[in-house]
C-alpha cells in the first residue's frame, strides 16, 4: 500500500457526505454484489468495484466537455490531413509504420469518420470550473467500460432511492449505440471467440434501442466458439458483395466495429483479413485509422503549440489539459532525465497499463532500451492524480487515487463534427501503484454529477 501526501482528496459536500455515509456499509456491499449476481452477466464479481461512487459537481461537467471537444477536434484535424502531412507529423513507430505502409489506412479512408474514444484523465486539485482535466493518454480501439459504466450508475441509483433525483448520469452504452446508429441499423462487432460482460450489456442495450448488433467471430480467425458458454457470439463468413462486407450468406453489414485492442502482432496475423476490410466501402465504427491517435506519441503533438494554433486556431486552447511530453530521443528527454522521478516513461504502443514506467523501474528500463529504439518511447510529466474514497466488493475502505475516464462519441465529415457528445465518465482507483489500472490490483468507480454544485 502507498502513501499520497500531496494529492488533493476529493470530498462530496458534507450534507451530501453524510447521506452517502449511510450506504458505506458492509450491509450495502451485499447488496451491490447480490445485484451484480442477480444480473447474470458474466464473471462481473471478478473486478473489484466501490460500492461508494465518486461524485463530481454537475457545474464542472462543461470543463470536461471543453478539454474532451478540442482534444478530439485536434485528433480527428490531424486524421484529415493530407497523406504526406500526416506521415511528416506522426512520429514513427510500429503500429504507426503497420497502419500507413501496410493496411494503408490513410490512402483507403473514408470521407467520414464516426466512432468513440475514451480519453484517461486526471483531476488535479479541486474539480471546479477553469480547472481542466489533464490528458494522460487516448484509446480508440477496443477500451473498456463504455457499457459497465452505464450498469454501475443504475446500480447506484436503483439502491439509493433517496438521492436519486439529486444525481444526474451519463448513459455511456445508449449513446455509443445511437452514435452508431449513425452509419446504420445493422452493426457487426468482430470479436475473437469470447466476449466480457460490458459487451453483453452493450449488445442489450442496442436491443432495447432497437440496433441489430451483432457479435461475430469471424471464420477467418480460424477460432473454436463454445456457444454454451457463449451464447450471443456467432461465427460467419465475412465476404464481400460490390465492396460491401457481408456476415454470412444474407446480412449485409452497414459497419464493422472492432471490439479488442490491437498489437502489432494482432495486426499481423490477420492482415489479408483487416486489409480487405479497409479497401472495403463498408465503413468501420472506429476505424483502424484512428490508431494513429492512440499512438503515445499523440501526447507530444498534442504537447505542440504550432500544431494547436494550426487545429484549434490558437495555441492557448488545451494549454491547461496538457502535460508536457517528449520523444526519449530527443535533446528535451535528455535534460528531462536530470530529474527523472518527475516523469512518466511509456512505449509509444503499449496499452492496459503496459510498458508504463516511473521511478526505480522507469530508471531500470532506460538501460534496456536501445539507442536506435528510442524515438518509440515517450516522457510525459508525471501529475498527482486526485484522491478519492472508496470501498470495494472485494476489498476494504482506503484513500486510492483516481483517474477519469471520459468517452466521446464522434461523427466528422468534411473538416467538422456532424456530431460531438460526451457520453459518459468512469474512473480507476488504486493505493498499490502509481498507475490506476483494475488489472493491476486497482478498482472500478462509477462516477456521478451531483446537481446541487
Amino acid at each position: 500500500m502507498l502513501r499520497f501526501h500531496k494529492h488533493y482528496h476529493e470530498k462530496p459536500a458534507s450534507e451530501l457526505g453524510r447521506k452517502l455515509s449511510v450506504y458505506n456499509n458492509y450491509k450495502n456491499k451485499i447488496k451491490v454484489w447480490n445485484t451484480f449476481v442477480d444480473s447474470q452477466l458474466p464473471e462481473i464479481t471478478e473486478d473489484d468495484f466501490s460500492i461508494i461512487p465518486r461524485v463530481l459537481p454537475d457545474s464542472y461537467m462543461s470543463t470536461i466537455e471543453q478539454s474532451a471537444f478540442l482534444v478530439t477536434k485536434f485528433a480527428l484535424k490531424l486524421l484529415s490531413l493530407p497523406e504526406s502531412e500526416i506521415r511528416a507529423i506522426v512520429p514513427v513507430g510500429p503500429i504507426r509504420d503497420h497502419l500507413l505502409d501496410e493496411l494503408k489506412v490513410v490512402k483507403y479512408r473514408h470521407k467520414r469518420i464516426t466512432g468513440s474514444f475514451r480519453f484517461d484523465m486526471a483531476i488535479v486539485g479541486p474539480p471546479k470550473k477553469g480547472n481542466s482535466p489533464l490528458l494522460l493518454e487516448i484509446n480508440e480501439i477496443g477500451f473498456d467500460g463504455l457499457a459497465r459504466s452505464t450498469f454501475f450508475q443504475k446500480t447506484f441509483l436503483d439502491l439509493m432511492p433517496d438521492l436519486k433525483r439529486r444525481f444526474r448520469s451519463l448513459d455511456t452504452a445508449a449513446a455509443e449505440v445511437e452514435n452508431m446508429g449513425r452509419l446504420g441499423r445493422r452493426i457487426a462487432r468482430m470479436q475473437y471467440d469470447s466476449y466480457n460482460w460490458d459487451e453483453q450489456y452493450l449488445l442489450k442495450t442496442a436491443k432495447e434501442l432497437n440496433l441489430d448488433l451483432r457479435l461475430i467471430c469471424p471464420s477467418q480467425f480460424r477460432l473454436p466458439v463454445d456457444q454454451s458458454e457463449y451464447p450471443f457470439l456467432e461465427r460467419e463468413l465475412i465476404s464481400y458483395k460490390g465492396e460491401r462486407a457481408w456476415v454470412g450468406k444474407d446480412w449485409p453489414a452497414d459497419a464493422i466495429n472492432m471490439s479488442f485492442a490491437y498489437s502489432l502482432k494482432d495486426y499481423q496475423d490477420e492482415h489479408p483479413f483487416y486489409s480487405r476490410l479497409v479497401r472495403s466501402q463498408t465503413p468501420q465504427y472506429g476505424p483502424f485509422l484512428t490508431g494513429l491517435v492512440a499512438a503515445k506519441t499523440v501526447l507530444i503533438l498534442l504537447d505542440d503549440p504550432v500544431l494547436r494554433r494550426r487545429f484549434l486556431g490558437s495555441s492557448k486552447k488545451l494549454e491547461n489539459s496538457i502535460l508536457s511530453a517528449h520523444q526519449l530521443s530527443s535533446a528535451t528527454a535528455a535534460e528531462c532525465l536530470e530529474d527523472p522521478h518527475d516523469w512518466v516513461l511509456k512505449h509509444t504502443d503499449g496499452c492496459g497499463g503496459e510498458q508504463v514506467y516511473m521511478n526505480r523501474a522507469l530508471e531500470k528500463q532506460l538501460l534496456k532500451i536501445q539507442k536506435n529504439r528510442r524515438h518509440e518511447w515517450v516522457l510525459q510529466r508525471k501529475t498527482d492524480l486526485n484522491l478519492i474514497d472508496i470501498n470495494g466488493i472485494l476489498s476494504k475502505p482506503k484513500k486510492a487515487i483516481a483517474d477519469l475516464g471520459v468517452f466521446v462519441q464522434y461523427d466528422w465529415a468534411k473538416g467538422d463534427f456532424l456530431k460531438f457528445k460526451v457520453g459518459g465518465l468512469m474512473a480507476r482507483a488504486t493505493n498499490k501503484s502509481l498507475k490506476v489500472n483494475v488489472s493491476g490490483g486497482g478498482s472500478q468507480v462509477a462516477v456521478l454529477l451531483d446537481r446541487a454544485t
